[in-house]
């Protein structure tokens, strides 16, 4: 009774220590993750080749936008 009780402590304690099923929940997250920006890197791809005037406009967009982003910032002689 005593070496099961302790045997199940050790064995809850590494699975603890180990992570667990929450290391298996976070792998899938990750490959989840993963094949959906690699899905998007591959959309971005085919439209940057097939129309690049369009993927050059929402790229300035994109830095315009991320430009802005932040707290705003005082200006000079306002």
């Amino acid at each position: 009774m005593a070496g099961e009780d302790e045997v199940e402590r050790l064995r809850h304690r590494v699975e603890w220590e180990t992570g667990g099923p929450l290391l298996e929940a976070s792998g899938q997250a990750t490959h989840a993750a993963s094949r959906g920006l690699s899905a998007i890197t591959g959309w971005i791809e085919d439209q940057g080749r097939e129309r690049p005037l369009v993927s050059l406009l929402l790229a300035f967009q994109l830095g315009f936008a991320a430009g802005r982003w932040g707290p705003p910032r005082s200006r000079a002689g306002t």
